[in-house]
């Protein structure tokens, strides 16, 4: 528990670490703030409050949907999960998802789930507020108590409050607990302390003389409040220093939060927010609450996803992420490419995208697991489980449920009867390959169609506005601005892929579902797109250099709109791969600086390590030979050596 005393210090900003949340909520937590969130009655009078929202009230008193699911709550950042085993013990029928990123909360709230009798209905996990990994449209409520809002920058507010809306239903209703900025900038003290006194909520601690020492500093702009917590035994001799821990909150007004909110699509319902209060202490313990700081007045705000808000075009759009210091720029020889505008963490997820259009890649008898069709799911289905296409086109054709069926019949229907007739032809004539080009620019098109035709629709809402839709196209104006022309492809390749095209991609055969607004040229030229900016799915990621296993054989093939925009490099700053539901993850591998590029992999070096492997690879996949720093340097060494 001890920690290098570092003595007093000038300002507190320069001493606050990144993502400092990692390093405080551990044991020594429940010690210096056990008086607030170890405390059951308090607990229990914050789930009331909770409970006492309208909105709230009604989703918890509705009879259970049709369908059998039961109401899904997201518990974000939720600690040792205090509300939501408190809340699942009054609901059984209702399932709570809690995730933060203490390993150590997280441990006591799955044995309180346990010792509560509430693991039916619970559920927690390590996870990352700012980019969940669940699917859109997912939770009818999501909550984020105990004041956990704005431990980050206010990119991180923002990025939270995108996915919170875009893992929530339509009406669903996101409810935060934050620090009061308005009144916090008028009040806040420049320093605090408390006794800890004689209930430290950690077993064996009971009855330490126990004192927590608190500085703080408001930023010069008002929106920040930066603390210093020294926690101090004063039997401890040379190890009094417990914790010396440095931190800071983002601090909103009402009106600044509404602002965030309302950019994130989200409407404030004001009549249904309330102002928290800390905990008044009792006369036998003056100590336990004399210094609450953030905790001391909060206001809880309740905010709703309208039923509104979606398109059709925007269900795709909102599974995708795309890290805030990260945008797309230009190159005169390059094209297209992303640049960092700000520092980016290692390990920080620089883009998930999701696929504009998605075909599976190994035959159905030589595979464990197939794609679900659903473009809004698509996630790998056992084979022997599922739902089959009724009119039997193809195998690979498979649906996680009746659902995904019913939501995916739209665009299926445009591919059904062409699947039938000419896939097992070009399979047997041709190549997989080639049936899996051709399968997936059936479906770009098939995208695209029904775009037009909700466009069409005068009763289809706008689209709403997502964190990343003023940095980057989205639906089929992504797919226009991919480059690839037919010129940048050798001609026998190009007069290859015509003759396909007039084979099984002729507007003049009746089984061809789109008969108006293409021609052979477009279709070829979007095949020369498609095949400039595809990606394979595999089961291991693709990352720098010769450290990341062999990825084997892919298992599908993906159009990712923006996530194709990252140049090759043989040093590349990010890996990427699909997560469980076919987003292309991208991550950076080390600290990005400001104006840096955002470079990938295009091929597993593991396999094509050496530099001339690397660059017939380029040559033959790619069309171009890698002048990338790590080729120039080796191609440099060995021309020393040969000299």
């Amino acid at each position: 528990m001890t920690s290098k005393q570092l003595g007093q210090v000038p300002s507190l900003f320069p001493h606050i670490k990144k993502e400092w949340w990692k390093d405080a909520y551990k044991e020594l937590y429940l010690w210096t703030d056990g008086d607030c969130v170890e405390d059951p009655t308090l607990t229990e009078a914050e789930s009331a409050a909770l409970l006492q929202i309208p909105t709230v009230q009604k989703l918890f008193s509705s009879p259970p949907p049709p369908s059998g699911s039961s109401i899904k709550v997201l518990d974000l950042c939720c600690g040792q999960g205090r509300h939501s085993i408190h809340l699942a013990k009054q609901f059984p029928t209702v399932h709570f998802h809690g995730i933060d990123q203490s390993v150590y909360l997280l441990g006591l709230a799955k044995q309180r789930a346990e010792k509560a009798g509430v693991t039916g209905n619970t559920k927690f996990e390590a996870g990352d507020a700012r980019c969940l990994s669940f699917p859109a449209r997912e939770y009818d409520l999501v909550m984020l108590m105990g004041n956990s809002f704005g431990h980050g920058s206010r990119d991180d507010d923002l990025n939270l409050l995108c996915e919170a809306h875009r893992v929530l239903k339509p009406g669903g209703v996101l409810v935060i607990d934050y620090v009061d900025g308005d009144w916090m900038r008028e009040n806040a003290t420049a320093s605090g302390w408390e006794w800890l006194g004689k209930d430290h909520f950690i077993p064996g601690q009971d009855g330490k003389p126990v004192l927590a020492l608190r500085e703080r500093e408001l930023s010069p702009d008002g929106n920040c409040l930066a603390s210093r917590e020294i926690v101090l035994d004063l039997a401890g001799g040379s190890d009094a220093v417990l914790q010396d821990l440095f931190y800071a909150v983002q601090l909103y007004g009402m009106n600044e939060m509404q602002y965030l909110l309302s950019r994130a699509g989200l409407r404030v319902l004001e009549s249904e927010g309330k102002q928290i209060s800390a905990p008044v202490p009792d006369g036998q313990n003056q100590g336990a609450a004399q210094d609450m700081g953030m905790m001391e007045h909060r206001q809880l705000v309740v905010a709703q996803k309208p039923d509104s808000s979606l398109s059709g075009l925007d269900l795709q759009d909102e599974d995708t992420y795309i890290h805030p210091h990260v945008s797309q720029s230009r190159d005169k020889i390059k094209g297209r490419l992303l640049r960092a505008t700000g520092p980016i963490q290692a390990g920080a997820v620089v883009i998930a995208d999701a696929p504009y259009a998605l075909v599976p890649t190994v035959p159905p008898d030589r595979n464990d697991a197939l794609l679900c069709s659903n473009l809004l799911c698509r996630r790998r289905v056992p084979l022997g489980h599922g739902e089959r296409c009724p009119n039997s086109c193809v195998q690979d054709i498979i649906w996680c449920n009746a659902h995904c069926q019913a939501a995916d019949q739209a665009r299926h229907d445009y591919e059904c009867a062409w699947l039938k007739h000419h896939a097992a032809e070009i399979r047997q004539e041709h190549s997989e390959e080639d049936f899996a080009m051709l399968w997936i620019i059936i479906r770009m098109l098939a995208g695209w169609h029904l775009e037009l035709e909700l466009n069409a629709n005068k009763d289809t809402p706008e689209q709403t506005h997502l964190q990343w839709s003023d940095r980057f196209n989205r639906g089929w104006s992504a797919i226009e601005a991919m480059l690839g022309s037919q010129d940048i492809w050798p001609a026998h390749t190009v007069q290859r892929w015509r003759g396909l095209v007039d084979k099984y991609l002729c507007v003049q055969d009746p089984l061809f579902p789109f008969q108006s607004g293409v021609d052979t040229d477009f279709i070829v030229t979007l095949i020369c797109k498609e095949e400039s900016n595809t990606f394979g799915l595999y089961n291991a990621v693709t990352g720098p250099r010769e450290t990341q296993p062999e990825r084997g054989l892919s298992y599908g093939l993906g159009c990712y709109p923006r996530a194709t925009m990252a140049n090759h490099s043989c040093d590349p700053n990010l890996q990427h791969g699909p997560d469980g539901r076919g987003r292309m993850v991208m991550t950076a591998t080390r600290d990005i600086a400001a104006g840096e590029e955002c470079f990938i992999a295009y091929f597993d070096m593991t396999v094509h390590s050496s530099l001339e492997a690397r660059r017939r690879r380029t040559r033959d996949l790619f069309n171009f030979t890698c002048d990338c720093a790590r080729c120039l340097r080796e191609a440099e060494g060995a021309a020393e050596l040969k000299a």
